[in-house]
């Protein structure tokens, strides 16, 4: 008996031993409720010594008030027979110190028996510092999912295999598709061969340089993200052997857009000053060709050679719009309408390519709509547009064998005329059908392109508030031309031109041009209408000139070197008054911006070269007798 008394106080010693060291708080308590153990642990814990908690009720010292009844209840149940739902479980209930202070605890409650008497134990485990620790990391990952939702920029995580790990939702506009989607994914499922390379080369590069790298990327297939600076760098946790890859993709296609259209603008600026010189240049020759041919028809009517003559000069001043449309493009200048037949003018377009077209094996198809109604264009900017899209179909069939057909078609749709110019050949890629309307973009081998004739027939359309698209269609490419009808609100420039009287019978007139042939051409002009002409090649002549004589009219070329038009014309209004009002200025080009602020501040009237004897007279109808 004394060695069983013994070994049982032995094994109380030790389980009291165990209570007293427990980390946990370990409360016991009998079958009324009343405290018989109370641990250091719990004394740390709820603010109680062990001699306070003894012999009182547990649910009066460490549950909250609005709790205990629910509890006591629940004693009573499970002591009259009934199943209890904290026993042998483990379950996380609200706790109070003895300040009245409220905290989480995990409890856990056993049932022990010691002769007739039944005993509980309660272990509980302040949980304040785990929840304290869950919400930060909860609020941490709030923040950080604010963060990557609201982020403007690309953030990414991959894995060594370049598998996507984490992607913000702004992820979505470079993969296009919704970020979520893409993780598990690498770049191979997502993108194209060349981009996919691209990426897993970069990506490479950062694993092996264990350094971070800012690249620029272009995805063809993407819009918003079209070109990216991504900037990759190795993340590497404490636990771990091999790096990820983290990534922020930066949007900088608009920056890369405006850097374009800028490099664009300054070499439509060069291509205008290039024009401007050009256009003086040719424009003097054929100002003597269309006048002099003029003066051949009339010398020569009613013969053969009078419609020789009349040949020339409709192929000289042809010559003359085509150089003033190539500057009007360059200077952005507003089309000139009038009522112009839109089937006539693409026939007028086939006469002029039939010789090209016919060489290379091109079959021209035309379907043209009957009864539609005259639209309000610029005729020859619009000759230009059609030139251009029915010259590159015929280089695009080059790339073919025959048949080689361009389908030519107008209608009226609506408010509109529609014309349809397709072909038959390659088509035009995917991944750059929304580039070829951008300025000196081509397809085709150096020397062989400019880029200009599609961006400038763009530019033509919408200035005539038209439309021209690229259509999606499998067998070649189609062009649509959308032009709305409009009623007739300009009239044409030359129409009542021969009905000016004859205005120089008696008056005299002084030419100033630095090119001998166009001065003596206006001079011969100028003749003919009974003009006595005096003509000189540049500005101190025409001073000389101007201070012996009076002139009724003063024909002044604007480009002249030394003394040029505007500085003459500023020099004549200070020297002799009245004398600025009978200036009429001959130019190649009004459009450039020197030359447009000068004309308008002149207020005077202008004669564009190459010029006619209409043109003449219509400035002379300007000047005061």
């Amino acid at each position: 008996m004394h060695g069983d008394d013994a070994g049982n106080a032995s094994q109380e010693a030790i389980l009291a031993s165990v209570v007293r060291s427990s980390l946990d708080c370990v409360i016991v308590t009998d079958e009324t409720g009343s405290v018989v153990d109370f641990n250091p642990a719990a004394e740390a814990t709820f603010g109680y010594s062990r001699a306070e908690v003894v012999g009182r009720q547990i649910l009066e010292l460490i549950l909250p008030p609005r709790l205990r009844n629910a509890h006591a209840d629940g004693l009573a149940a499970f002591f009259a027979g009934g199943a209890s739902r904290l026993l042998g479980r483990r379950t996380e209930q609200i706790a109070m110190r003895a300040n009245g202070d409220e905290f989480p605890v995990e409890l856990t409650i056993t049932e022990a028996h010691s002769g007739q008497r039944r005993f509980f134990t309660a272990s509980l485990r302040d949980l304040s510092h785990r929840r304290a620790a869950d919400a930060a990391l909860r609020a941490s990952e709030a923040r950080l999912a604010a963060f990557m939702k609201h982020a403007p920029i690309g953030m990414y995580l991959k894995d060594t295999d370049g598998r996507y790990l984490v992607a913000n939702p702004e992820m979505g506009k470079v993969f296009g598709r919704p970020a979520e989607d893409a993780i598990g994914l690498s770049a191979a499922d997502i993108f194209g061969p060349e981009e996919a390379a691209m990426i897993a080369e970069n990506d490479r590069r950062v694993l092996e340089s264990g350094q971070a790298i800012a690249v620029e990327e272009f995805l063809s297939s993407a819009i918003d993200y079209a070109w990216s600076l991504v900037v990759r760098f190795p993340v590497l946790w404490a636990d771990q052997q091999q790096a990820r890859i983290g990534g922020f993709d930066i949007d900088i296609t608009e920056q890369k857009r405006a850097a374009e259209r800028l490099q664009q603008s300054e070499r439509l600026n060069a291509l205008g000053s290039l024009l401007a010189g050009v256009s003086h240049e040719l424009n003097n020759p054929l100002a003597v060709v269309v006048a002099q041919t003029q003066l051949l028809e009339e010398f020569l009517a009613g013969t053969a050679h009078a419609q020789r003559a009349s040949k020339i000069r409709l192929a000289a001043a042809r010559c003359a719009r085509i150089v003033k449309t190539f500057l009007a493009m360059a200077r952005q200048r507003p089309p000139e309408r009038r009522s112009t037949d839109i089937n006539e003018l693409i026939q007028a377009v086939l006469d002029i390519a039939a010789y090209g077209l016919r060489t290379a094996g091109v079959d021209v198809r035309c379907r043209f709509a009957e009864g539609l109604p005259s639209l309000e264009v610029d005729p020859d900017q619009m000759h230009q547009v059609f030139y251009n899209l029915i010259v590159n179909a015929q280089h695009a069939l080059q790339e073919i064998s025959a048949p080689r057909i361009i389908e030519i078609e107008t209608s009226r749709e609506g408010n509109d005329v529609k014309v349809v110019i397709a072909d038959n050949g390659p088509g035009v890629p995917a991944e750059i059908r929304n580039r070829i309307f951008d300025p000196f973009f081509t397809t085709k081998a150096q020397g062989d392109g400019t880029g200009i004739g599609l961006s400038f027939s763009l530019g033509v359309v919408q200035a005539h508030n038209g439309r021209l698209s690229l259509l999606d269609r499998p067998d070649g490419a189609h062009f649509q031309l959308l032009l709305p009808v409009q009623s007739r609100t300009v009239s044409d420039p030359t129409e009542g031109a021969a009905a000016f009287p004859v205005v120089g019978i008696g008056r005299t007139a002084l030419v100033v041009d630095d090119e001998r042939e166009v001065g003596e051409t206006m001079a011969e002009l100028l003749e003919i209408e009974g003009f006595a002409v005096t003509i000189v090649e540049d500005g101190a002549s025409a001073k000389a000139a101007l201070r012996s004589a009076t002139f009724d009219a003063i024909f002044c070329d604007l480009r002249m070197p030394n003394t040029d038009g505007p500085a003459l014309f500023d020099w004549a209004r200070q020297a002799v008054p009245g004398l600025a009002e009978r200036f009429i200025f001959v130019t190649g080009d009004t459009l450039g911006g020197a030359a447009a602020r000068f004309l308008e501040r002149a207020g005077r009237p202008v004669i564009e070269k190459p010029f006619s004897r209409d043109s003449v007279l219509r400035a002379l109808a300007n000047v005061p007798d």
